[in-house]
């Protein structure tokens, strides 16, 4: 149902076109003025504003230029009783959709008001694939052809293929920071059979928790104080396609249950609503935390990662990915080089070198700010260590003293966590015999940790 908004002092006109718009499909409100016409109007973001011209203290040319602004998606129709070529080019000019006389024929406004929705429908659709495009594009720059990203490309592939009538099953992506888990999320979906549907991308960690059930779920007009209009939620949004929850591992423990339910259920309901709505989605998420550990805290909910895993995605580290990383650098040095208009820059071998020794605690994302850096402040054509400004991050001493205090010698620079880590399972699975109930137990950790730990360092023990 598309949303006409009607601008006009003369409150009995504005009332009837409101009236005879509903009687054809159409949702509608009203202002009296310029001004309340523009707060209005931020508020619903109408697919038609249709404004009078002459209206008090602002005028409907100065509300359309803020209109148009503000909301380039909505059109805008503008009506005078005081007709004239100038003041219809003047419309134009500012952005007007069409120009009509008052008085104003109903049935005329009308079908200026479905060329105008259907030239919306038109733009939003070229848009769309636009967008999918480029998306498209950016998953095709999964680059690497390590052992570790020929398997995640197989792994996709699989998984993309993955779905039936009833639905598709639920992926996790687990993986550092900065290992792509969007650019993999994209990947599924536009290789999957959903790939003209929409693809709706939520992190969970940069919305409030308070409003997070709004935008995920939707709300019905005055669900609560500021619900002055029913609000589409994101799994509405995403029905026929995709949604990607990140950094999952922040939802609050109430809003796990909602969402276990809409899993089980395939139908949500918006807040203050009383039906249930069927969804056919997709739901792909990802996090860098450790899902078993806050399980064993009690801060996430054991029946839900169950769900949410059906099948599973672990993006490798870029310190795992060998020659991946003088590819990568030099796939970022060169896009950035064109993107600033910088000259073409190489690095040299020392250069290479040096980051293939980094521990990059940061992924590909830190590669890609560094490269960016170089091509915009380097002058040369030839790049050197130096220039990569890469912080030490070799292991130093750690020590565990009497009573279980760690010691760290910061002498000789950073500490590689990871690494260390890594060797502290390695000698608990030692002293443990493999057995991997006591090494956990001896770490102090879950085994379900333990296992996640194994396979994050590409760890092969034997049970």
């Amino acid at each position: 149902m598309s949303t006409v908004l009607i601008v006009d002092d003369e409150k009995i006109l504005a009332d009837s076109i409101c009236t005879y718009l509903e009687r054809h499909g159409f949702a509608t409100a009203s202002a009296g003025s310029g001004e309340r016409g523009v707060e209005l109007a931020g508020e619903l973001s109408p697919d038609v504003v249709v404004m009078d011209v002459r209206l008090p203290r602002m005028t409907g040319l100065e509300a359309l230029k803020r209109i148009r602004e503000t909301l380039p998606g909505t059109e805008v129709v503008v009506m005078t009783a005081h007709a004239s070529v100038a003041r219809a080019v003047e419309a134009m000019q500012q952005g007007a959709f069409d120009y009509l006389a008052k008085p104003v024929d109903l049935d005329v406004l009308r079908v200026v008001i479905d060329k105008a929705v259907t030239h919306l429908r038109i733009t939003r659709e070229l848009s769309y694939r636009r967008a999918q495009d480029e998306a498209r594009s950016q998953v095709s720059s999964i680059l690497g052809d390590s052992p570790a990203m020929q398997a995640l490309r197989q792994q996709i592939e699989q998984i993309a293929a993955v779905d039936s009538v009833g639905g598709a099953p639920s992926v996790l992506l687990r993986g550092e920071t900065g290992t792509g888990k969007g650019l993999v999320a994209s990947a599924l979906h536009y290789q999957s059979a959903r790939a003209d549907g929409p693809f709706v991308e939520i992190n969970c960690a940069a919305i409030p928790q308070a409003l997070l059930e709004a935008e995920l779920f939707g709300h019905e007009r005055g669900a609560y104080t500021d619900a002055k209009t029913a609000k589409v939620g994101l799994f509405e949004a995403a029905d026929g396609g995709t949604l990607f929850l990140d950094e999952i591992g922040h939802m609050d423990l109430g809003l796990q249950v909602k969402l276990l339910k809409v899993i089980e259920d395939k139908a949500i309901r918006r807040i203050g609503g009383l039906r249930n709505k069927n969804v056919n989605v997709r739901i792909i998420t990802a996090t860098n935390r450790d899902l078993e550990a806050a399980i064993a805290a009690g801060a996430f909910r054991r029946d839900l990662y169950f769900r949410i895993k059906v099948l599973t995605i672990e993006l490798p580290p870029l310190r795992q990915r060998g020659d991946d990383i003088h590819v990568l650098a030099d796939h970022f040095l060169g896009a950035f080089a064109r993107q600033y208009g910088r000259p073409p820059k190489q690095l040299s071998r020392d250069a290479v070198q040096a980051l293939r020794a980094y521990a990059w605690p940061g992924n590909v994302r830190e590669l890609a700010h560094v490269m960016e850096r170089v091509a915009l402040l380097h002058t040369g054509s030839v790049i050197e260590p130096p220039a990569l400004g890469l912080a030490p991050t070799a292991p130093s001493a750690v020590t565990i003293e009497p009573g279980g205090r760690v010691r760290v010698d910061f002498s000789s620079g950073g500490i590689v966590l990871d690494a260390i880590e890594r060797e502290l399972i390695l000698e608990a699975l030692q002293a443990a015999g493999g057995n991997r109930t006591r090494a956990a137990e001896l770490l102090g950790i879950s085994r379900d940790t333990l296992r996640y730990r194994l396979e994050k360092y590409a760890l092969s023990v034997n049970p």
